[in-house]
């Protein structure tokens, strides 16, 4: 159970700065006459690239030090019947969890344009989209860690 609660907050800290690093790249964005446009970089991109970097570095020396399977490399693996029961229970959770938001962002994506239309404001459909994507991904693996947890303690 240790295993998937580490893997499942490692894929939490993974999507959320993936979220942060797509809504938030730039903290300053310029024209300049000449060139065209200066930028500067926004912490969330280089939090993520060191994340990236550091993270299958953990991920080796937890799996020494706990002694996990080399073909444990996700989530998802098994080693007897009952953890595979435990994984299609948890994958299912996920799975309901992933298609209603879905159904969600596409009625709040719709939603926000058709508001737009109205009231003529200027919405921007990039940032709602990263945003509800980022947090339907961070749902999606709280409901199957959670449900893991759950089951495994049956």
């Amino acid at each position: 159970m240790k295993k998937i609660v580490i893997k499942s907050v490692g894929n939490l800290v993974l999507f959320s700065l993936f979220g942060l690093a797509f809504l938030f790249p730039f903290s300053e964005i310029q024209s300049v006459e000449h060139v065209g446009f200066s930028t500067t970089i926004a912490i969330y991109p280089v939090l993520l690239a060191a994340y990236l970097i550091i993270c299958p570095a953990l991920y080796y020396i937890l799996r020494k030090k706990l002694t996990w399977s080399k073909n444990d490399i996700s989530e998802l693996a098994f080693s007897d019947e009952r953890e595979k029961m435990i994984v299609a229970e948890a994958t299912k959770t996920s799975y309901i969890t992933l298609i209603c938001g879905l159904i969600a962002s596409i009625a709040i994506i719709g939603g926000v344009k058709l508001f737009s239309l109205f009231t003529h404001e200027d919405i921007n459909i990039y940032f709602i989209s990263i945003l509800l994507m980022t947090i339907l991904l961070v749902l999606s693996t709280i409901s199957y860690c959670i449900k893991w947890c759950l089951e495994y303690r049956k």
